[in-house]
């Protein structure tokens, strides 16, 4: 079920529309040209296409990683009147196109429970990091600098203007990294703020060598309460504390683990005592980073997930 080689569909248009029209045929065409035993795909735009393949009689699986409905109602390049009847629109897209599709995979089991009686078949697999992408940073914190980051999507709801008001008077620097949303980063940043743009793998995994903290500060949306959230667990294999949303499945993992700290984001005293405490008590915030990497190590981690991928795709082989 292997493909010999990576296929690919060539540069995607910049517009979101066109990504969405012309980019989602292309991929549709590409994707029939394989022939492939097993198509697995994600971008909700595809979910036409995706039907049109079932129909066709091939295997079809769609991994959902977010509500999406709930997501479109906190789109801001979507009118506030018309979110609504977007997200209904989008729910009688996905209820037209799930029957001719052979499973749905969800993120976790919030998002399967969306799809309780809608789908023939759900499986949660949870959308955990691969050990080998990230590196266990292991340089005393004592010898980093007072740094807190965050690589990941730049928007309001991904909390970059709660991260930019901690950064007013907080004693050390906040890096950012990654795309930006609109206009997200508008204006002059402080002195102790640098965006770092898209960075690879490996810029990744030096931004978190030289950090002493990593930040979640996820507005409360109902596409993020019941997430879980990669970034967090890319921070814990990487070694990092963090301060994240204080949302209670985010808690419940934190505390278990006892491997940072979770904050009302709209608090900004308390998430930058948070981020003071950490920033200012390298031993502690090293041994937090610790535990987080050992907790990954156990449970958190891509290879756990994998066998429950492997095993749908070994139930829905023909």
């Amino acid at each position: 079920m292997k493909p010999e080689k990576w296929a690919s569909v060539g540069e995607m248009p910049p517009s979101r529309r066109a990504r969405m029209t012309a980019g989602a045929k292309r991929v549709y065409e590409k994707a029939l040209s394989l022939d492939c035993d097993v198509y697995h795909f994600h971008d909700p735009e595809l979910l036409p296409y995706g039907r049109k393949l079932g129909k066709l009689g091939k295997t079809v699986i769609f991994d959902v990683h977010e509500n999406v409905a709930g997501q479109i109602m906190d789109k801001a390049y979507i009118p506030k009147a018309l979110r609504k009847l977007v997200a209904d629109a989008y729910r009688r897209v996905e209820d037209l196109c799930l029957p001719q599709l052979a499973a749905v995979i969800a993120a976790t089991p919030y998002i399967a429970g969306l799809y309780e009686g809608r789908a023939g078949r759900i499986r949660v697999v949870r959308n955990y990091p691969k050990l080998d992408d990230i590196i266990f940073q292991q340089s005393p914190f004592e010898e980093r600098g007072r740094v807190a980051c965050y690589a990941g999507g730049i928007s309001d709801s991904r909390g970059v203007h709660a991260m930019l008001r901690l950064a007013e008077g907080l004693d050390g620097e906040l890096r950012l990294a990654g795309p930006c949303d609109g206009d997200a980063l508008c204006g002059a940043l402080p002195d102790n703020v640098q965006y770092l743009g898209m960075l690879d793998r490996a810029g990744v995994n030096r931004l978190y060598s030289e950090a002493r903290l990593g930040l979640v500060l996820l507005k409360p949306t109902k596409n993020y309460i019941d997430s879980l959230p990669v970034k967090m667990f890319e921070y814990m294999a990487a070694g990092l504390p963090y301060v994240a949303s204080d949302f209670p499945l985010w808690k419940q993992i934190t505390e278990s683990a006892d491997c940072g700290l979770c904050v009302d984001a709209a608090n900004e005293a308390a998430t930058r005592g948070a981020v003071d405490r950490l920033l200012g008590d390298p031993a502690q915030a090293q041994a937090m980073g610790r535990r987080g990497r050992t907790a990954v190590e156990r449970e958190y981690n891509w290879k756990v997930q994998e066998r429950e991928l492997l095993a749908l795709y070994e139930s829905l082989a023909v």
